[in-house]
């Protein structure tokens, strides 16, 4: 149906739906004239909404194609010029042509229906769909009342449903306009439920932050609050005054430490934080105990080095022998004299137990005048013993290293890695390889504890660690100056007694010289017969006994006080039985038994390794919880022997029906090592042949099976524990000719050394 002449006013922001009733303020002079018109005549008026909202002077161009023919229902002239009306939407209609005559505009429309596509089951549908839309966005939006969801639910026309839905949902005029320009009815409830979908997605979004930023001002206003109040409690118990000067003197404090720029940035943070907090607070104690930590690390305070002279009169008071030891810490003294600035270095002292490694750590530490401590790495398998423990940690604080400098109070201290080769590793992280940046002299100038979080300056200190074997990580041992420590010689023993160990426990037990003698025989017969070791350990355990047996007999006697004299005759009433009894020249030999030499972490050692044939298929049997490299020795021994049968004077067919069994007596000490090749071959030998071998003569080598004698290590323990077990003679490797020269000289005096590359010069010179 087309109208002429009908009324047109042009909407800013607004779009009238069909079948809506809707109230408008009508201001601009057109606008007026045309519902004047309108209102006068049948009261109809079509309204078109503009493209622009900020166009006064609306033109044809400036307004959409569709709009919609509405009946004015009320019209009320206010004072100021304008009108309000009440009018009800009718019907959709495209504007044909406009007529603009500047008192009013006027336009040719042509009605247009809606037009129902699909069937009435999708539309109830889609009906429903609209419904369900509409209620959860009527629960994000609380803007409507209750009675606008029933009367939306009571609506049956679908075409009516749609535009009053889109009435009442917050769209833009552009989505408005879209949705009035919708003929389908399926198509525009479907719009519809889009639209509801993304504004309810944007309700909820808004509606979250909204709640956020309310809690967040809610817990910001709380925390002031809370705050003012704490200070006004705080400033009237004098609390308030207490923390400022609290941080004021922590600020004081590391201005005058002499700390790193960064260090020294960190700790000021921490003080700013400590400000804002309540001085009872838990976190507050974390920062002061953080503060009390960095504050009171060294940062520039060192000792001053002493003479060479002062320290090697020191090392000399201290200890006996270890002539390489000490030469090489005064070569290091002279070079720390030339150089301003040395970069620290680290020793590994390795030796047996009892030989004085630790004890040495704090004669150097007195030789050079520096502060000395002590960290004992045995059984640590924890990475943040090293490095520290994290902040977060309930109890965390900074790592072994960082304690040894604050214990120190210098940053140039000596500073000992005890038992570094005890360190264990699980699944508390690797500490081995937490000290690879410690002991790096080119990393450890910016050492980082996880507990301070800054950088530490670690380099000027001279490490020294120890160790009883060389079972390090190749790339820790890598960092290490390796210097051997060896066991003592008898003659050692004795002056280290007369010298050091006597004069310490007759002070400690309370003793003067006058009141006890110890003899040097007796002192020697404590070495031979009671302790047997490497190092003096037990040397002084005994000698301490001594002087407490002759305390008690002191304070007990009624006689006089006469001296009370130790010598060899009595000796046994003070320690007791003999431990140990040394093998005698004159000991008669035995067949299959041969003395070898073994090195052990306690140090050298002596053994007696057994061969004995019997009745079998040619097997060899093994018993003394032999590892696996000594059986194999076994077995290329026994394969040289049957080899050299003809030669040794052995009947080839007897080892078809012969078994060997070699046994290492102390069965429950476990052995292992290629080093007693040559002893088991000759063991064998003298069991097949039925010929002995001298129980002072001891040999020690690796053995091929071509016979060919290879090199062993330990060396001078081996013969050390030779001499004290009075071995005359010993067969060693030529491949370790080259080590004679630095065996002391009391054992190439009591000893014939012979070295051999073959083991049949062995079997020549044992058997003929």
């Amino acid at each position: 149906m087309t109208n002429s002449k009908i009324p047109l006013v042009a909407l800013r922001d607004t779009v009238v739906f069909p079948k809506f009733v809707v109230p408008l303020f009508i201001g601009r002079p057109k606008s007026v004239v045309s519902i004047e018109a309108a209102f006068s005549n049948d009261k109809l008026v079509v309204f078109v909404t503009q493209k622009d909202s900020a166009v006064d002077n609306v033109e044809p161009n400036d307004l959409y194609k569709f709009g919609t023919v509405c009946r004015i229902e009320q019209m009320i002239r206010l004072t100021d010029g304008t009108i309000k009306i009440l009018v009800d939407g009718l019907y959709r209609v495209i504007i044909d042509e406009i007529i603009d005559d500047d008192e009013m505009m006027v336009a040719e429309v042509t009605e247009v229906a809606s037009e129902q596509k699909v069937v009435p089951q999708e539309l109830e549908g889609l009906r429903l769909a609209v419904l369900s839309n509409f209620k959860t966005f009527f629960k994000h939006d609380k803007k409507f009342s209750p009675d606008v969801l029933d009367s939306i639910s009571s609506i049956d026309d679908l075409s009516k449903l749609a535009d009053t839905v889109a009435s009442y949902l917050p769209l833009k005029i552009s989505e408005r306009q879209k949705i009035l320009e919708i003929l389908s009815i399926s198509e525009r409830l479907e719009k519809i439920i889009y639209l509801m979908k993304e504004k309810s997605e944007l309700l909820l979004v808004e509606k979250k932050i909204e709640n956020r930023v309310k809690k967040q001002v809610e817990k910001n206003q709380k925390e002031y609050y809370l705050n003012e109040q704490l200070k006004a409690i705080y400033k009237e118990l004098g609390n308030a005054e207490d923390v400022n000067r609290e941080t004021q003197s922590l600020a004081k404090q590391i201005k005058k430490s002499h700390m790193t720029t960064e260090a020294k940035e960190k700790g000021l943070n921490e003080i700013k934080k400590l400000r804002n907090m309540p001085p009872l607070s838990q976190e507050g104690g974390i920062i002061r105990n953080y503060l009390d930590w960095l504050i009171n690390v060294p940062w520039k305070s060192s000792n001053k080095e002493s003479t060479l002279q002062e320290a090697e009169k020191s090392l000399n008071d201290t200890h006996y022998g270890l002539d390489k030891v000490k030469e090489r810490i005064l070569e290091y003294l002279a070079v720390q004299k030339r150089v301003k600035k040395m970069k620290g270095q680290i020793m590994c002292f390795v030796g047996p137990p009892g030989v004085g490694k630790t004890s040495l750590g704090k004669a150097i530490a007195q030789a050079t005048n520096k502060s000395f401590a002590r960290v004992a790495l045995g059984g640590v398998n924890d990475e943040a013993e090293i490095r520290g423990h994290r902040r977060t940690y309930v109890g965390a604080m900074p790592g072994k290293i960082i304690q040894a400098f604050r214990k120190a109070k210098t940053t140039n201290p000596v500073i000992m890695l005890d038992e570094i080769d005890k360190l264990g590793s699980d699944w508390r992280g690797d500490p081995a390889s937490a000290l690879l940046e410690v002991l790096d002299p080119e990393q450890n100038s910016s050492f980082t504890d996880h507990y301070l979080e800054v950088s530490y300056d670690i380099s000027g200190a001279m490490f020294i660690t120890t160790a009883n074997s060389l079972d390090i990580p190749h790339a820790l041992l890598d960092r290490m100056e390796i210097i051997n420590l060896s066991g003592y010689t008898e003659e050692e023993k004795l002056n280290i007694a007369k010298i050091h160990i006597i004069p310490k426990q007759l002070k400690l037990n309370g003793l003067k010289s006058e009141e006890i003698e110890i003899t040097e025989k007796a002192i020697m017969q404590i070495i031979q017969k009671y302790t047997l070791e490497s190092g003096v350990r037990n040397l002084e355990r005994k000698i301490s006994k001594i002087c407490r047996k002759v305390v008690r007999r002191l304070e007990t006697s009624t006689e006089g006080k006469a001296p009370i004299i130790v010598d060899e005759n009595n000796l046994s009433e003070f320690l007791g039985i003999e431990k140990y009894t040394q093998l005698k020249s004159g000991d008669k030999p035995r067949c299959g038994v041969v003395t070898g030499l073994a090195w052990t972490e306690a140090g050298g050692d002596v053994l007696e390794i057994e061969a004995l044939p019997i009745p079998g298929t040619g097997n060899t049997i093994t018993t003394g919880k032999l590892g696996e490299v000594m059986q194999e020795s076994i077995k290329a021994a026994y394969s040289y022997v049957k080899s050299q049968a003809v030669n040794l004077k052995i009947n080839p067919e007897d080892f078809a029906k012969t078994d060997i069994h070699v046994h290492v007596p102390e069965g429950a000490v476990p052995k292992d090592g290629p080093s007693a090749g040559i002893t088991i071959c000759t063991a064998i030998v003298s069991a097949l042949t039925k010929k002995t071998v001298k129980s002072d003569i001891a040999m020690t080598g690796e053995i091929t099976l071509v016979g060919k004698v290879l090199a062993i290590g330990g060396l001078k323990e081996k013969l050390l524990a030779a001499r004290r077990s009075g071995v005359k003679k010993v067969f060693i490797p030529q491949d370790n000719e080259k080590d004679i020269s630095e065996l002391p000289q009391v054992i190439k005096d009591n000893i014939e050394i012979k070295c051999v590359k073959h083991i049949s010069e062995v079997l020549n010179e044992v058997f003929g």
